[in-house]
C-alpha cells in the first residue's frame, strides 16, 4: 500500500515501513486531547509543558532533550532544525524554553499533522513550523541552519552517507549537529522488536566509531561522547512497569491506544535487555562544523 512518504523526495522502501510504524504508535492529537482532560486540564488552556509528558517519543523524554539542549548551548533565535520532528515535542520544548526559532521536519504524515495541530493548540506556530519530508533530502537551502538536532533517528536509515551529507549541507560554517542517538555494538545482534524496528530490515544500527569517522570525513569537529546507556536502560525499566500498570487496568499508557501500549512494552523489554547486555548503546554528542 502505498503512502504519503512514498511521495515525498528521498523516500526509500526502509522509509516506508518507518513511517507507518510509526503513524500506528505515537499518540494523536485526539489521543493528547483527551489525555490532557482526563488531567483536569483544558486544551484550550494548554501550555508546551503540559504536553511534554505525551509528545517526547525518544528515550528519556523531556530530561533528554533539555540535556541535549544545554549541551549544545542552543541560545535565544538561533535557527534549529529537529530532523525526524515526531510529533513535535522537542521542537516546541526548544522554542518555548530556550527561545530558538525552530524548523522540523518529519517522514510520517500523521505525525507531521499532529505536530502542526499540538503546536497551534499551545499558541507556539511564530516560533515553530513543520515540513513533511525526509532527511535524505531536507526541503531547505544550504548553510540554513545554527544547529542541527537528531534524536534516534540515524538508526532508522541504511543511507548514512547520504543522510549526513544532508545534515552537514544545511548546517552553516561553525553551526554544530547535537545528536542524542542510538548505536549498534561489533557483539551480538540486538534482541527484536525495537521501539523502531520490529524486524531487521526496518533496522541500520551502526557503531559509534563509524559514525564519527563519518562525521570527521565530512569536516566536523568531534565534541566528547555522553554514554547514558545505563540511564536508557532505566527509562525502559520504568516504562515496562508503567506500561504493565495501565494494562492490568485495561488501559493505554498516556494518551495512547491498549494495542500501541501493548507494543511498546514488547519494544522496551527488548530494548531494557540489549542495554543491559551491551548489544546497543545510547548517548549524546555534539559536532561542531569546521569553518571555512
Amino acid at each position: 500500500m502505498q503512502s504519503d512518504a512514498d511521495n515525498i523526495p528521498g523516500h526509500t522502501a526502509q522509509g516506508h515501513m518507518i513511517a507507518e510504524h510509526w503513524a500506528r504508535l505515537a499518540i494523536t492529537y485526539e489521543g493528547a486531547v483527551a489525555e490532557l482532560r482526563s488531567r483536569g486540564i483544558v486544551p484550550d488552556k494548554a501550555i508546551p509543558e503540559d504536553l511534554h509528558e505525551l509528545d517526547m517519543i525518544h528515550m528519556g523524554g523531556l530530561a533528554a532533550t533539555d540535556s541535549l539542549a544545554q549541551l549544545a548551548e542552543i541560545g535565544r533565535d538561533h535557527n534549529v532544525l529537529d530532523v525526524g520532528s515526531g510529533v513535535g515535542g522537542p521542537a516546541r520544548r526548544i522554542a518555548s524554553k530556550h527561545g530558538a526559532l525552530v524548523w522540523g521536519v518529519e517522514l510520517s504524515a500523521p505525525l507531521y499533522q499532529t505536530a502542526v495541530r499540538l503546536t497551534e493548540l499551545v499558541d507556539l506556530q511564530e516560533r515553530v513550523k513543520f515540513k513533511l519530508g525526509s532527511a535524505l533530502a531536507l526541503p531547505f537551502e544550504g548553510l540554513e541552519f545554527d544547529g542541527v538536532l537528531m534524536q534516534h533517528v540515524a538508526m532508522q536509515i541504511s543511507e548514512k552517507s547520504q543522510l549526513f551529507g544532508e545534515l552537514s549541507r544545511v548546517i552553516r560554517s561553525g553551526g554544530y549537529l547535537a545528536m542524542h542517538e542510538i548505536f549498534g555494538t561489533k557483539g551480538e545482534e540486538p534482541r527484536y522488536p525495537l521501539p523502531w524496528a520490529t524486524e531487521p530490515a526496518m533496522s541500520s544500527l551502526e557503531s559509534l566509531e563509524d559514525c564519527l569517522d563519518r562525521l570527521t570525513y565530512l569536516g566536523f569537529d568531534i565534541g566528547n561522547f555522553l554514554d547514558l546507556s545505563e540511564d536508557g536502560r532505566q527509562f525502559h525499566a520504568q516504562t515496562i512497569d508503567a506500561c504493565n500498570r495501565v494494562l492490568d487496568e485495561e488501559e493505554g499508557h498516556q494518551g495512547l491506544s491498549m494495542e500501541a501500549t501493548q507494543i511498546r512494552l514488547r519494544a522496551s523489554e527488548s530494548m531494557e535487555q540489549n542495554l543491559r547486555t551491551g548489544r546497543i548503546r545510547v548517548g549524546m554528542i555534539v559536532c561542531y562544523k569546521k569553518q571555512g
